[in-house]
Parts: structure tokens; sequence; C-alpha cells
């Protein structure tokens, strides 16, 4: 089986990470990444330190969050804030909890979070193909289903496509909006995007 995630920021990194992890030995899970590295937005965040996540509870997650919140309660509860602190702290990295219940690593760096994911992508042998922009997510019409990607120079057929691209917020680290584009070829409707962490 062949999983392929568009995408190389932090979602991802870890659906990469989460498919390896539960794949049979043959499988094969492959990131596709426009840019010439992973996690790129994600290096900027928190001025460079990375503002990793909240400690509020879930439910203050939702009260917080731009329009329906309790549409990703199920999405919240799948992977919370606390699975995210546990998955850097086996890495090696501690975190810290500053003002405004923000957790930053321990080490004010954003570096050492990227270095957490790209360290568990390479013990479990996820392929990254860099300077790869996919054009197309190809479909089989009859079981209506993905069963590939198109990029600039190749086709590549795989099990399952996870769309993984972010959205339109920084175009200099690859968040050009691709995903959208992606999502409303296979028939997704897009509504007006708006910035959501300036209200």
């Amino acid at each position: 089986m062949k999983t392929v995630i568009i995408g190389g920021g932090p979602a991802g990194m870890m659906s990469a990470i989460s498919a390896a992890e539960n794949r049979s030995p043959k499988d094969e899970v492959i990131i596709v990444e426009k840019m010439n590295m992973l996690g790129k937005k994600l290096l900027i965040t928190g001025k460079g330190r990375c503002n990793i996540t909240s400690s509020l509870p879930i439910e203050e997650f939702i009260k917080n969050t731009p329009g329906n919140g309790k549409f990703l309660y199920s999405c919240y509860m799948q992977y919370t804030n606390k699975d995210i602190v546990e998955f850097l702290k086996k890495q090696g990295l501690e975190v810290k909890e500053e003002r405004g219940n923000r957790i930053f690593p321990i080490t004010d760096h954003s570096q050492d979070v990227l270095k957490c994911f790209t360290k568990k992508l390479k013990e479990n042998n996820v392929k990254i193909m860099y300077n790869t922009k996919v054009t197309k997510i190809i479909i089989d019409e009859a079981q209506k289903k993905a069963i590939g990607i198109q990029t600039e120079n190749e086709k590549i057929i795989a099990d399952k496509v996870i769309l993984a691209t972010g959205g339109k917020s920084y175009p200099l680290t690859g968040s050009t909006g691709d995903g959208y584009v992606l999502a409303q070829e296979l028939g997704h409707s897009i509504t007006n995007i708006k910035p959501s962490l300036v209200p």
C-alpha cells in the first residue's frame, strides 16, 4: 500500500508519521512538498520560537475557534494539545508555558520542534520529495476515490492521498492556497477565505 501526503507542514508531517507507524512493513509513505524543505512556516511561528499549542482545555479551544468551532470537536479530540506536547517530549524536547496559556519549546527555537518531526520521519523511513508541486489529485470515477497524484513531472499511483497543504496565509513559505484549487477540482465548495488569527 502506498500513501501520498501533499504538503510538508506540521499536519503533513504528522499525517506521514501516523501513516508510517500504522503501516505494514512493505507499505510506502511519501510526502510531496513543493518547497525545498519541510516546515518552512513552522520555523517562523512565535517569532521563530514556535508557539506550539495552548494549554487551554478543548472546550476553550472550541470557543476560541472562529466560525463553527463545534465542527472541529472530533478532530480536537482525536489529537489533543496534550498529545502534541507528549509527542515532542518523547523526541526529547521539553516545553514551557508562558502567559496566555501559550506553549513553547524550552529552548525557544522553532528549529528544535522541526527536528522532532524530521527525526521521526527518518526513523519511519518516510520518503520526501522536495521541490515537487502537485497539479492534480487523480480520481477513479467508478470507485469515487483518489488513486494518485500528478506532479509537474510525473504521475504517482497511490492507495491513499492526504491533502495537507494548509491555507493561503504566507506565500513565501509555500502557503499559496494550492490545496483550495485541488479540493475544488474534486468537487468541494470553497467559501470566501479570511484570516483566522486576526479577528
